[in-house]
């Protein structure tokens, strides 16, 4: 008997950021370069801050009435802290940088141009992912990406999707103004690096996203057998011209630091390419573990940016923060309402708890409204916030301490919360400001790794796939010290806010950096083995 033909099995969907997707709609933009473009004019309107601030706010129905609801109720009930949504103005600057780059990215890709399909054929006849970083080919050069950079739990990855979720995700295109123009334009895409940081894996991703929106076959075509990830790139920079694909994000950037044999240097060099030749902007997100992928051959790509990279910080103790407890506040189910005019000082202690870190500041919100239930208090009170944040959050807790006293032997231990702590620390320390600069730019631009104070040429790291920019050099050291000099340097700073003694060495000139003799931008992977 023969046995039937097994029906190949369907791709395991992934997990994307799903967008809305609808059907083309004209209107004038009011900017003259973007008329006439029917990729743009698909947009919705551009917002101005108050439009978007009411767009992207989220605040779940509240009801006074459900404070008197049974426990096992509110239990459920204090769980829409989660849900909840506050636009600030770091989300306002992302969402017009967000607004801009989309735009400007179509503009230079307008399909309707004359030739455009000619020289989007020549530009792939040419297109190469290990090309030129520096190369740019008409208005495709315009397109503008950057980067999002931060400490975890401030809402980067959140924030960004409300943001793209103001724009539908594919818009089905048929006939514009009495020209048959039938085209599935995909605004956005957002998709996770893989874990392994795997340059082949997050090509098959991008294919099956594709397939999941518009239904199509990409992942089977372009992915299928022993594919190499040189075979796939250019398909993916095809799939997403054909497309005109408005931005591509990438979240957990850092991830590429995992990746071997040059893939992150591939991925990194191809996303120049998107942006260069192709005209698709591509904004990359990531904590503070990214800034050693990102100050390598990256920054190549940094100085054709048009937006300027945002390095998301935690939230200071001012009025936005104020702000922000405010609105959350009013998600409040305890028997008795605490309100924050009558005690001011129930935000301060929740920043204390918190660090300002957005995530752990609605927990903690929430952990000290169970608390008052559970005891019976039914209040929101200072001592709640504070027990509860102790029992709720321990493992983070050494973190929080750490924050909450600059405590850089402690933080230096968390490479993706120490790059900031180390800037502010070492701002405030009294030194000359071209030295803080310097410094600040060592901290930006490298790795955060301590340097020896001496080795060998043979014992430095093999950073032979690195581009090594060369730094600004160090003041000439002091001639002529009297006997004694080195500790007196080291006791007048070592003792200040947990100063070391190798930075107070350093900064007087006497430790100077390995690569300071090296030429500018010197390529190491030139230098043999």
């Amino acid at each position: 008997m023969t046995k039937p033909a097994s029906t190949p099995p369907m791709p395991r969907r992934i997990l994307i950021v799903k967008g809305r997707t609808v059907r083309a709609a004209y209107r004038h933009t009011g900017i003259p370069d973007y008329d006439g473009n029917p990729l743009i004019e698909a947009l919705p309107p551009v917002l101005t801050d108050d439009q978007a601030m009411l767009r992207l706010a989220r605040y779940p129905q509240y009801d006074e009435a459900q404070r008197r609801a049974p426990d096992h109720i509110r239990y459920h009930l204090i769980q829409n802290g989660l849900r909840c949504f506050i636009p600030l103005d770091i989300h306002l600057d992302l969402q017009r940088r967000f607004s801009c780059l989309i735009r400007i990215g179509y503009a230079g890709r307008n399909p309707l141009a004359a030739n455009f399909w000619q020289q989007l054929a020549d530009k792939f006849e040419t297109f190469d992912q290990y090309g030129d970083q520096y190369q740019a080919l008409d208005e495709a050069s315009k397109a503008a990406g950057f980067n999002i950079v931060g400490i975890s739990g401030v809402g980067k990855s959140h924030s960004v999707e409300r943001i793209l979720n103001l724009y539908p995700q594919v818009i089905h295109h048929g006939q514009y103004r009495d020209r048959s123009f039938i085209n599935s334009q995909v605004v956005w895409v957002k998709l996770d690096c893989p874990f392994d940081g795997s340059a082949k894996g997050l090509c098959v991703n991008f294919f099956q996203a594709l397939d999941d929106m518009l239904g199509t076959n990409y992942r089977r075509n372009y992915a299928h057998g022993r594919r190499t990830t040189d075979e796939m790139l250019p398909d993916m920079a095809l799939v997403a011209a054909n497309h005109f694909l408005g931005v591509l994000v990438i979240d957990e950037i850092q991830r590429l630091r995992a990746a071997h044999s040059g893939g992150a240097e591939r991925m990194l060099n191809f996303f120049v390419q998107l942006v260069n030749t192709i005209g698709v902007p591509v904004v990359l997100i990531g904590n503070y573990k990214a800034l050693s992928v990102l100050s390598g051959d990256f920054s190549q790509m940094r100085r054709g940016t048009g937006q300027g990279d945002l390095v998301w910080e935690r939230m200071a103790k001012d009025e936005q923060w104020h702000f922000f407890v405010e609105s959350l506040w009013r998600l409040q189910y305890t028997r008795q309402v605490g309100r924050l005019e009558d005690d001011p000082s129930l935000a301060d202690v929740l920043y204390e708890e918190t660090q300002g870190i957005t995530d752990l500041a609605v927990k903690a919100y929430m952990f000290a409204q169970a608390r008052a239930i559970d005891s019976g208090r039914e209040s929101i009170i200072a001592s709640v916030i504070r027990s509860a944040a102790r029992d709720k959050l321990g493992i983070p807790r050494t973190v929080l301490d750490a924050l909450k006293t600059n405590d850089r032997r402690v933080l230096e231990q968390y490479e993706d919360v120490y790059p900031l702590q180390l800037k502010q620390h070492l701002s405030a320390l009294p030194q000359a400001p071209e030295a803080v600069g310097q410094l600040d730019a060592d901290i930006v631009n490298q790795p955060l790794v301590e340097e020896p104070l001496s080795a060998a040429p043979a014992e430095q790291p093999d950073t032979r796939h690195e581009l090594i920019p060369a730094p600004a050099p160090m003041p000439e050291p002091p001639t002529n010290k009297g006997r004694g000099e080195l500790p007196q340097i080291i006791a007048s700073l070592s003792g200040q806010n947990d100063f070391a003694a190798y930075d107070a060495l350093r900064l007087a000139g006497y430790i100077r950096h390995p690569n300071e003799y090296l030429p500018d931008a010197y390529d190491l992977k030139e230098v043999a083995p």
